[in-house]
């Protein structure tokens, strides 16, 4: 089969795990902390990695799909209150971000040109296997450009731009 569109996805794809990582590896420990806009700087990065997470997966039938579990009490919304008592920390979400990668690897590993375009649920033309690649790539890169906002404010350094046919500097 085919896979010369389903290769060029992943590519994108994990090009944004580089930046993702770089993000989390640059933030200085007390900004990972801080709040902005009333969302702590951890919790936002969790609220996308999150639904990298509940989006790619290798069944869409109602299985579980998490590929670790934190406290259930931090929600992956941003707009729910989270105790300042939680957290999670750098290293758990770098570790996250890693197993998450192994899953996303394996869904594309499975994949093929022609699947790309086949609906994941039964009825919903709208959401194929390359509306939610594109759709998380998306999610991804505004949540990574508002949060090297946060940083730039504070005159940090930030999670550059990384393309997966350039040679960059990367920070994990």
């Amino acid at each position: 089969m085919k896979r010369t569109a389903t290769e060029a996805m992943r590519n994108q794809f994990d090009s944004t795990y580089a930046m993702i990582n770089n993000l989390i590896a640059i933030c200085p420990n007390d900004v990972w902390l801080e709040s902005y806009n009333d969302v702590p700087f951890w919790h936002q990065v969790y609220h996308f990695v999150f639904f990298i997470d509940f989006w790619i997966r290798d069944t869409y039938d109602g299985s579980e799909f998490k590929s670790m579990n934190f406290d259930e009490r931090i929600l992956p919304e941003l707009d729910t209150k989270i105790d300042g008592a939680l957290h999670i920390s750098k290293v758990d979400m770098l570790e996250y971000l890693k197993v998450i990668q192994i899953k996303t690897s394996r869904v594309f590993d499975n994949l093929n040109d022609d699947l790309l375009g086949t609906p994941i649920i039964k009825g919903k033309i709208q959401y194929t296997y390359a509306d939610v690649f594109i759709g998380q790539i998306r999610h991804i890169m505004y949540n990574i450009g508002y949060l090297n906002g946060c940083l730039r404010q504070r005159n940090l350094p930030e999670s550059d731009w990384y393309s997966y046919n350039e040679t960059q500097k990367l920070y994990f």
